[in-house]
Formats: structure tokens, C-alpha cells, sequence
């Protein structure tokens, strides 16, 4: 127990002192910009935005991720790096004592690719080992009336492993997710069924890097019920969020994590 609330102070330190330090940086805020997600006093997700109100960094425990944007604007490029030191502040890449954020060792990276009407068709996700980046997998997208309605999953040698089918409510949230996975033929994995509130969902500003689901709906899940097939057994789940709302219709508390916007 006591190691455990070592940990915490550890993490607490590492972003309250690095924060401090970062006096150059040129940070951008909006009331409607999710900026850091609390645990009690802890901060556990801090984000930055570009001039252009886009996420530039986003930083959590053990994992920092730079976003890069080409000319119109369009996601680009997603880094990543991962640290698993439990009692250093490199735990934090890029907001510890002793690196700063662009000098973060970037181990997985993504990169981007889109239609003449600027709709993501593809997202290829790298490793790098000893330098040398090497496809981890790809992602392929399908469209109907400009809603992802089903994301398509293969492996470096072109073969599709697994694939979703998404099913949409008329405000644009994902209310039935269904995994199909490979074998001799596609098999119905799982299904999750959401219902939403009417609020505004902060994540959104995540809804470039194709990720349906939370990232992209329109507003927040309220209620999760997971269904997983096992030949003709169904093992089913359910998980209901709490929110507490601003004036704007953002939440400033899902379930017990609080969620603080602009400075």
C-alpha cells in the first residue's frame, strides 16, 4: 500500500513540476477543448492544441502521442511513445524532469491516407526497432452517407483478419458495434450496444485519428451492454456512466475522473 501511494505522488510530481517548466510552449484553449482529466488531485490526461484548435500532444501515465497535420488540415501522422519505468518521471514521456516532448525515443507511429473528399480510407499503423520502422497492420474504411460503417483489419501481408460493422442512431452515435474475426470462415465475435445522452462529447477532438466509437460520437455513452459469442453461448455485460455537466453541455465529471477545459 505504501508503494502504491508512492506512485501516485511520483506521477502527481512529474506533471505539476514539468508543466512548470514548459514556459515556451505555444498552448492554445477553448471553453469546449478538453484540456485534463483528473483523478481527485491527480491529473492523468493532459492535452495541447495547435493554432488551428487541433490536438498537437496528448500525454497519460506511461504514454505520450504527438499529432502532425498537412496542409488542409488532415491528420497526418500520430507518434507514440511508451515508458514503463514505475517510479521515474519518464513514466510520463515527454512531461518528465529530465526530457521534453519532442525529444521523446518514438517507438509506434500511424500514418494516414484519404479520398479527394478528404475522408480517411486508411490508417497504417509502424513499429520501429533499431531504427527501422516495420507495419504492425492497416485499417481500410467504408462509407455510407459519410459515416464509417465498417472498419477492415489486416495484417502486413494483405490479408483481412477482422473486420466491424457499425450501426448509427439519427445524431451520428454508434449504437451497435459488431466483431467479425478470420477463421475458415468470418465469425460473429461480439456485439456492444451503447445508449447515449444528449450532451456534447469532449473526445471528439480525437475522431481523426479512425478510431469509431467513443472518438467519434456525437454524444456520450450512458450505457454499454457487451455481448460475446462462444459457439450458441452469450456472455453479456453491462457498464452505465455517471455524468455531471457545465453550462455548455460538456461533462466535467464522467463516473469519478473530473474533466477540466481551456487553462
Amino acid at each position: 500500500m505504501k508503494k502504491y501511494a508512492l506512485l501516485i505522488i511520483l506521477i502527481f510530481l512529474c506533471l505539476t513540476s514539468c508543466k512548470k517548466e514548459d514556459k515556451n510552449a505555444n498552448l492554445y484553449y477553448s471553453d469546449t477543448l478538453l484540456s485534463q482529466v483528473n483523478s481527485g488531485d491527480l491529473a492523468v490526461h493532459g492535452l495541447t492544441y495547435n493554432s488551428n484548435y487541433l490536438v498537437n500532444e496528448s500525454t497519460e501515465p506511461y504514454m505520450y502521442k504527438k499529432f502532425s497535420y498537412d496542409a488542409q488540415n488532415s491528420l497526418s501522422k500520430v507518434e507514440l511513445a511508451f515508458s514503463f519505468n514505475a517510479f521515474s518521471c519518464s513514466m510520463l514521456p515527454g512531461q518528465s524532469l529530465e526530457s521534453d516532448p519532442r525529444k521523446a525515443s518514438i517507438s509506434q507511429y500511424s500514418e494516414f491516407e484519404y479520398d479527394n473528399a478528404l475522408r480517411l480510407i486508411k490508417k497504417s499503423n509502424y513499429s520501429i526497432s533499431n531504427g527501422t520502422p516495420k507495419l504492425n497492420y492497416y485499417l481500410t474504411y467504408d462509407y455510407l452517407n459519410d459515416k464509417i460503417v465498417k472498419l477492415n483489419f489486416y495484417n502486413p501481408q494483405g490479408q483481412l483478419t477482422q473486420y466491424n460493422n457499425y450501426t448509427y442512431d439519427e445524431n451520428g452515435n454508434i449504437i451497435k458495434d459488431d466483431l467479425y474475426i478470420s477463421g475458415t470462415v468470418f465469425k460473429l465475435i461480439s456485439t456492444r450496444i451503447s445508449e447515449f445522452d444528449n450532451k456534447n462529447n469532449p473526445y471528439r477532438v480525437f475522431a481523426s485519428e479512425g478510431d469509431p466509437g467513443k472518438s467519434t460520437n456525437m454524444n456520450n455513452i450512458i450505457k454499454e451492454t457487451y455481448i460475446s459469442y462462444s459457439g450458441t453461448a452469450e456472455d453479456r455485460s453491462t457498464t452505465i456512466h455517471t455524468y455531471e455537466y457545465n453550462s455548455l453541455d460538456y461533462p466535467v465529471k464522467i463516473d469519478k475522473l473530473d474533466r477540466i477545459y481551456g487553462k
